[in-house]
């Protein structure tokens, strides 16, 4: 979507809904389409786990008659999703450099764009018409009336868009596949979901400190606080403003707090981070970027170095005399400027040169002379 802004300036993402998509597999129309793609033991065993099927309806201890079940997946189990995306694989016929189709199971997000409204309009229309009519003839149940649209742009240029008989209003913000989108790609939604999720959670867990060891605390954080706060956080975290991030890094550090019961707040985030293992997305961001430096130095790869921090150091925006990589560096006071950047890395390539230096010797002169240096680290 980022290309989108940058390139044709606007679009329109829409998302399809299909009524009980999984249970609406069929296996006869499953077997003629990959009965000559894939092997004949593999399809007999897939045929198998789809045929055959019965279900009865419980209501307290009375059961109904067994009925047979002619079509659909299991849902719920492993091979389910991978079936289904299998079933509807001709949905990436749809993509081109116009037209992008993200799917996951049965969420299906297509994203037209175009140089001006009219033509998004007109693609758009066409693209809905061949989607909803491959959906039909493979025996889904579409929506059409529930379909969302979102305008994708600097401005909101469309109220409502006709498609397929159907006037759908085209709306602020979309949710898809868990994540607050807008069509100006501000995260800002995204933010504040996450975050007052993230204060209902930690009042639950704080209750239940005292009802948990801390190992079990910090794995049932892990589990249900993490994972729902910074749900596809390596998406939207970085992008999303620094009021936004101040208020994640707090709930951060509040609950590690808790599985210490820091309530007085003594310890330091260092401290809680060393002690739980815990990190939010930026630090582990700088962890996955250290890594792969120290990856490519061992390697020596001077030109992924030099790329690597271009790409993800050297281009964003940064405060006076501050920079990410230099931060607490005895020599960062004279690397700030761009000229200085650049230099930096035009000489990535010399301690590669010298033939008479080992890994150790490289890694030495490397630290010595852009790195913190600290005799112990040696």
């Amino acid at each position: 979507m980022a290309e989108v802004l940058e390139n044709n300036g606007q679009g329109i993402l829409y998302s399809v809904d299909l009524s009980a998509a999984f249970d609406l597999l069929k296996p006869d129309l499953f077997y003629r389409m990959f009965k000559n793609k894939l092997s004949e033991g593999l399809m007999f065993a897939i045929i198998d786990f789809l045929t055959n099927r019965k279900f009865v309806v419980e209501v307290d201890k009375h059961q109904s008659q067994s009925i047979n079940l002619d079509r659909g997946c299991v849902q719920g189990s492993i091979l389910g999703p991978q079936l289904f995306t299998l079933y509807t694989h001709e949905l990436a016929l749809m993509r081109a450099e116009d037209v992008k189709v993200v799917t996951y199971a049965d969420d299906t997000y297509v994203l037209v764009t175009g140089s001006s409204i009219g033509v998004v309009v007109i693609k758009t229309k066409k693209v809905f018409c061949n989607h909803v009519n491959y959906l039909t003839s493979i025996g889904m149940v579409v929506n059409q009336s529930k379909t969302e649209v979102l305008w994708v742009g600097k401005q909101k240029m469309l109220q409502e868009i006709e498609l397929n008989g159907n006037k759908l209003q085209i709306v602020d913000k979309m949710k898809a596949l868990g994540i607050f989108i807008t069509g100006t790609l501000c995260w800002d939604d995204q933010a504040e979901a996450a975050i007052s999720k993230g204060k209902r959670i930690a009042c639950c867990f704080r209750f239940l400190r005292k009802y948990l060891t801390q190992d079990q605390f910090l794995k049932a954080a892990s589990a249900h606080f993490y994972g729902a706060v910074f749900y596809a956080s390596s998406v939207w975290f970085d992008l999303c403003k620094e009021k936004f991030k101040f208020k994640f890094i707090a709930l951060h550090y509040r609950m590690l707090g808790s599985a210490y019961k820091d309530i007085n707040f003594n310890l330091t985030k260092e401290d809680l981070n060393l002690r739980c293992k815990r990190a939010t997305p930026s630090e582990w961001n700088r962890f996955i970027t250290s890594s792969k430096v120290v990856k490519i130095i061992r390697d020596r790869q001077p030109k992924p170095l030099a790329d690597l921090l271009e790409t993800t150091l050297y281009t964003e925006p940064r405060k006076p005399q501050l920079g990410k990589f230099f931060d607490g560096s005895r020599s960062k006071w004279g690397r700030q400027s761009l000229q200085n950047r650049v230099t930096f890395l035009n000489a990535i390539d010399e301690p590669w040169l010298r033939r008479d230096l080992t890994d150790d010797g490289i890694r030495i002169l490397m630290k010595n002379e852009f790195f913190e240096y600290k005799k112990s680290d040696l």
